[in-house]
């Protein structure tokens, strides 16, 4: 994702049965105001198509106070590749403050900055391994271990 003052980069999971960000870890690219870090989530929320959230950044540099990113994103994709970020006022809603934005809180100008180009590639959640993956794997380890043992008792 794109800002005019810097880009942000990082990760971000969105659970597919709800549309709701569950996990975020994003980076402000901007040393002037100390590469803020995106990862408290608060007040996630979806509805008609579209989810939000507030993922707000502690400091974490003598240069900032923290911050907040507000993030709005079409659900449309979820599951199946990157989802579209609402970049503009009323481009992904009828609603006039769904843009994404940035702030930053320093003593200076901090934003907000609007989000200008980007989008979410969500990681899916890791996948649990089936219990006939585990037996197999298991069964494996107990017959090479018989093999060792018989080697040392040979010898």
């Amino acid at each position: 994702m794109n800002t005019s003052a810097g880009s942000l980069t990082g990760t971000v999971t969105i659970d597919s049965s709800t549309d709701l960000v569950t996990y975020a870890a994003i980076t402000f690219n901007n040393a002037a105001f100390g590469n803020p870090f995106f990862s408290n989530i608060g007040s996630p929320n979806s509805y008609n198509g579209l989810g939000q959230d507030y993922i707000t950044a502690t400091s974490n540099s003598p240069l900032n106070f923290g911050g907040q990113l507000a993030l709005y994103y079409t659900t449309a994709n979820i599951g199946s590749g990157n989802l579209s970020i609402c970049l503009a006022v009323g481009a992904c809603g009828g609603q006039n403050n769904q843009a994404s934005t940035l702030q930053v809180y320093v003593n200076g100008y901090g934003g907000p900055f609007k989000i200008t180009s980007g989008s979410l590639n969500p990681l899916s959640p890791a996948l649990a391994p089936e219990p006939s993956s585990l037996v197999l794997l298991g069964t494996g380890i107990l017959g090479l271990a018989g093999v060792l043992r018989r080697r040392m008792c040979k010898d």
